[in-house]
């Protein structure tokens, strides 16, 4: 399977998707599945939350749908200002759903920075329990934290090197030349 960035991911404009330097969620989901129906609109209030309070944070549809009709009427009018793989990439979506497990809608699921689902995370359960910003702010800290972040993952030692050996973690360019330099170890 093909990393995330790499999948042809869309917005509502129909312009093309990133999800570089996001936590992302993936929510598979149909018009045609009424808890499908009943949980959107408070994964929309939660994204929503989140984005005004300045998260890194990226849902994205992982449609059910049976037609491209379908899949447009309930991604353009009852989701968030989120992305979506494109209803065209069959084949992707399907790929998505054997690869997470998915068994019933709605699901969602947090991804790791592997690409792995993270396992300690209830996501919609978070979702449904938020009753404010700060419940949806807090929910999210622990989606960082399993997504492993590197970034924020302060003291921590970047490819297993010593600790005199990981640059300042105010050095962007520094830490992403020790990042990659840990990838290249690994290969």
């Amino acid at each position: 399977m093909a990393s995330l960035a790499s999948l042809p991911l869309v917005k509502k404009d129909g312009s093309k998707g990133d999800i570089s330097g996001k936590v992302v969620a993936l929510y598979f989901s149909a018009h045609w599945c009424p808890p499908c129906r009943a949980f959107t609109p408070a994964l929309k209030q939660f994204y929503e939350s989140l984005k005004e309070g300045g998260q890194e944070v990226e849902i994205i549809f992982v449609s059910a749908d049976k037609t491209e009709a379908d899949f447009k009427e309930y991604f353009h009018n009852e989701h968030g200002d989120w992305l979506a793989v494109d209803f065209s990439a069959a084949a992707e979506r399907e790929k998505l759903s054997k690869q997470f497990g998915v068994s019933g809608i709605p699901s969602l699921i947090v991804v790791d920075s592997n690409g792995k689902a993270a396992d300690s995370i209830d996501a919609r359960k978070d979702v449904a329990s938020a009753r404010s910003p700060e419940d949806a702010a807090q929910a999210f800290v622990a989606w960082k934290k399993a997504a492993g972040d590197w970034r924020e993952t302060a003291g921590t030692v970047l490819g297993g090197t010593s600790a005199s050996a990981v640059p300042a973690a105010g050095d962007a360019a520094a830490l992403r030349a020790a990042r990659l330099a840990a990838l290249e170890k690994r290969s």
